[in-house]
């Protein structure tokens, strides 16, 4: 029956994918972990009451959703306001993909026909600093859902590896990129016919 060892193993594996080189897909989330070691736990009742609030495919979602954002998280910081705010934005995100997405993308325009900028140029690095995009995504004017979809169909996050040059803030949210995007479910078709809308019928 599920419980709070079941969520001590689903937190220790999303944990692991993203501070370590540990694959939660490849590995289908199975983590070497022993029932006598959790009951000895201090924090063992933070794990039985997730267990309580949340089903198994809603406590992957909300571990993925905590640790994309801060992969230093003990549980009892996770069970707070704030760690139930982070899930509430991401589930809301992947039910209703359609609606944020397109609105990121007229946000994006947006701010880019503000500064009188093209697509492309929003996208390009220029004497080594952040592109217009990166840095709406840094401001969390845009989804980092929005992102990985971008980069899934352009292509951009090792050529800015590459081009950008400071090394502090890139690299951390390049392997937040990476890390989160194989939870990142959407329908790829419906992505481009939104981007097709708004960048080049809007």
């Amino acid at each position: 029956m599920y419980g709070g060892f079941d969520v001590f193993k689903i937190y220790l594996a999303v944990k692991n994918h993203f501070t370590t080189d540990y694959d939660y897909q490849k590995y289908q989330g199975r983590v070497t972990a022993k029932l006598d070691t959790f009951t000895k736990r201090h924090d063992r009742y933070f794990f039985h009451k997730l267990s309580k609030r949340y089903n198994e495919r809603e406590i992957l979602d909300f571990f993925v959703s905590n640790f994309a954002v801060d992969g230093n998280k003990w549980i009892g910081n996770i069970l707070n306001n704030e760690g139930s705010e982070t899930y509430s934005r991401y589930r809301k995100y992947k039910e209703a993909f359609g609606y944020h997405f397109r609105n990121d993308c007229v946000a994006i325009l947006y701010d880019f026909n503000k500064r009188n900028i093209s697509f492309d140029d929003g996208f390009h690095i220029h004497n080594g600093q952040h592109p217009r995009v990166l840095r709406l995504l840094i401001q969390k004017k845009i989804h980092i859902q929005t992102a990985i979809v971008f980069d899934s169909i352009l292509s951009f996050s090792k050529v800015w590896s590459k081009e950008i040059e400071e090394k502090i803030v890139w690299p951390k949210i390049s392997h937040t990129l990476d890390k989160l995007k194989p939870f990142v479910i959407y329908n790829e078709t419906e992505a481009k016919l939104i981007m097709k809308d708004v960048f080049v019928n809007g």
